[in-house]
């Protein structure tokens, strides 16, 4: 059994600034389950809240003379151990390489470009096709964004095939030519959409 168990908190601190190290020990064993549980809901490792914990402790013997009995200790260690834990966590983001980040957490560079690419190239198409005759816009649209065929289009608009063909050709030269003549950076997503 432990000698001071009986004792209160302000007693202990009392005597560990005088030095009495059964006080301290008293004061570590009746905290320490709490402050590892703590320290290790941060850390998720049990080594590195033990590690955590155990440098508050010989932080509080080496200051020990200037702890204040009136202070609540048990409030003055948990904020020291997050005070800690927050330190180490700051240092781990310091020395944090690029090497130590897993692949799955990665974006590819040329997949966000891509997207982004894609999606001003798509909200220029939408604006110039606006400016089509409307018989072409109206033939365009159905066949590369409701994707239907010649065929189908031919009979829904009483057209024959060939002038839908003609209109879709004439709409994809003249999105094509203000597109590629807009910017070059959608020039090879131009295969991709039409």
């Amino acid at each position: 059994m432990r000698p001071l168990i009986n004792q209160n908190e302000k007693e202990l601190v009392r005597s560990l600034r005088q030095g009495d190290m059964k006080a301290f020990d008293e004061l570590y064993y009746r905290y320490l389950p709490k402050l590892l549980g703590f320290a290790y809901n941060y850390l998720s490792d049990e080594m590195e809240a033990e590690e955590t914990v155990q440098v508050i402790f010989i932080k509080i013997w080496e200051v020990r003379n200037t702890l204040d009995e009136n202070r609540n200790f048990k409030s003055y260690l948990f904020q020291s151990v997050k005070n800690q834990l927050l330190n180490k966590l700051r240092n781990q983001k310091r020395n944090c390489t690029i090497e130590d980040i897993p692949e799955m957490y990665c974006v590819s560079t040329e997949n966000v470009f891509e997207k982004i690419t894609y999606k001003e190239l798509e909200d220029t198409a939408a604006e110039l096709i606006k400016h089509l005759p409307k018989a072409q816009q109206k033939v365009f649209v159905l066949n590369k964004i409701d994707g239907l065929s010649p065929e189908e289009i031919a009979i829904r608009l009483s057209l024959s095939k060939r002038t839908v063909e003609h209109h879709i050709y004439l709409a994809t030269k003249f999105l094509k030519g203000e597109l590629i003549h807009k910017t070059s950076l959608y020039g090879p997503l131009l295969l991709l959409f039409f």
